[in-house]
């Protein structure tokens, strides 16, 4: 039996993209599978998939840009489940413009949605792990950020970099309570709605184009990224504190 078999996990923005899959690879591992998202039909539609896969689970509409939505999130999951035992703060987004061309309300959107969203999921999430005795936290991060920069991607990259500076921090705070905090910098994971696919989209490029891109000469799979995910969520991680795991195939490494 998989040890997440009824753990209690929280996906943030798991209506398309990463969140979805690392949805359902916690649904496939028989964890109780907490959805939320912004995006209602998208959330409905990802939960649907949970119990499909046998998994229990429900819907929580959130906006982790309000905290008082956030630590509702939480109340509601432990009131129906018990516990929290797993979170991963996946929701995020993208917006590309030249700097020239930004504003101040895409800068409010970017830091407000990736980081400060973060901030309020880790901050609430901390709060009930700490009463369960421990737990693990992956936070989504990019490889544009604190690792790499991209043109018209300037505004997103600071976010993420943030991102990378609090998940760190946080670690040393609660590695004594038994909680985990580490983060993903995925790229290049064929994973429809995922940022990587909107870039494609925008530029007008195929997958097996974008694959040639990768020293692998390919786009990675849903379950390599969800395989990285499960397992910083594992008891076999607990000594991996404030790490940002790249999974990439070669992006970064060229």
């Amino acid at each position: 039996m998989s040890e997440f078999a009824d753990k209690v996990v929280i996906v943030t923005g798991a209506a398309r993209g990463l969140g979805r899959v690392t949805a359902l690879a916690f649904a496939g591992e028989g964890a109780r599978v907490v959805v939320t998202d912004i995006d209602r039909a998208g959330g409905e539609e990802t939960l649907e998939m949970v119990r499909q896969a046998g998994a229990q689970g429900l819907f929580l509409p959130t906006d982790v840009r309000v905290e008082s939505e956030v630590e509702e999130m939480v109340a509601k999951t432990v009131e129906t489940y018990g516990r929290l035992d797993c979170a991963v703060n996946n929701a995020g987004v993208v917006r590309f413009a030249p700097i020239d061309e930004e504003t101040g309300e895409s800068f409010d959107l970017h830091v407000d949605t990736n980081l400060r969203g973060v901030f309020h999921c880790m901050k609430h999430e901390i709060r009930q792990m700490k009463k369960n005795g421990g737990g693990a936290i992956v936070n989504q991060s990019s490889v544009t950020g604190s690792l790499t920069g991209n043109p018209t991607e300037s505004l997103y990259a600071a976010s993420k970099g943030g991102v990378d500076g609090l998940t760190k921090s946080v670690a040393l705070e609660v590695a004594r309570h038994g909680i985990s905090v580490n983060a993903i910098a995925a790229c290049g994971i064929d994973a429809p709605g995922d940022v990587f696919h909107q870039w494609m989209e925008r530029e007008g490029i195929s997958a097996e184009e974008a694959g040639k891109m990768f020293p692998i000469g390919r786009l990675g799979q849903a379950d390599e990224l969800t395989a990285a995910v499960l397992f910083l969520c594992s008891e076999k991680a607990r000594f991996i504190l404030g790490h940002l795991l790249v999974i990439d195939g070669g992006w970064i490494a060229r």
